[in-house]
């Protein structure tokens, strides 16, 4: 199977700018063709009443729903996500199934009481894009700190990691990506 096209499909109203500056530099890290589609609903199951956040899986689930084939399909949401045994989520890949989501809340300095910061907000979240379509392509989560496949734990590491793959998971995900023609 041979993955020629990454799609970004937006949980509910994205920042129309956030996601043109997404396919744009998405574009330019994998060289295969970024395409935003429709939005869709948020899962009508998934949420969490007592802990105010949607359970990742969910959204996976729903990416699946649409049944794309030979393609990656990364969701954006703005919503607060987790999974089992961890406080909160950055993102959620599923390779096999070749679907992932970020969630931007986080990602935002407001989140924290801090005053909107949309340069900081747009990079943080082409991390963590750039991390889960990584995942697609079967990357690991790598130990240079600086690696955008590093874990980020916390903001701290994910402002801390660039935006790209360190030699060792750009030579891996150069064997995975399609070749030039």
């Amino acid at each position: 199977m041979t993955i020629d096209t990454i799609i970004l499909i937006p949980f509910l109203l994205i920042d129309t700018t956030l996601l043109n500056y997404l396919q744009k530099e998405l574009y330019k890290t994998f060289e295969i063709p970024v395409i935003i589609e429709k939005e869709i609903n948020l899962p009508k199951l998934g949420y969490s009443e007592k802990r105010r956040q949607y359970e990742g899986h969910y959204f996976l689930e729903e990416l699946k729903k649409l049944g794309y084939k030979d393609k990656i399909v990364l969701g954006v949401c703005d919503v607060d996500l987790y999974v089992w045994g961890f406080n909160f989520i950055f993102g959620l890949a599923s390779p096999r199934e070749k679907v992932a989501v970020i969630s931007l809340t986080r990602l935002k300095e407001e989140f924290y009481n801090k005053p909107k910061r949309e340069s900081i907000f747009f990079i943080r979240s082409l991390k963590e894009a750039t991390h889960e379509i990584g995942h697609l392509f079967y990357l690991e989560h790598c130990k240079d700190k600086k690696c955008v496949m590093f874990f980020s734990n916390s903001l701290l590491d994910t402002d801390r990691k660039g935006p790209n793959f360190c030699p060792s998971c750009l030579k891996k995900l150069k064997e995975r990506l399609p070749k030039s023609k």
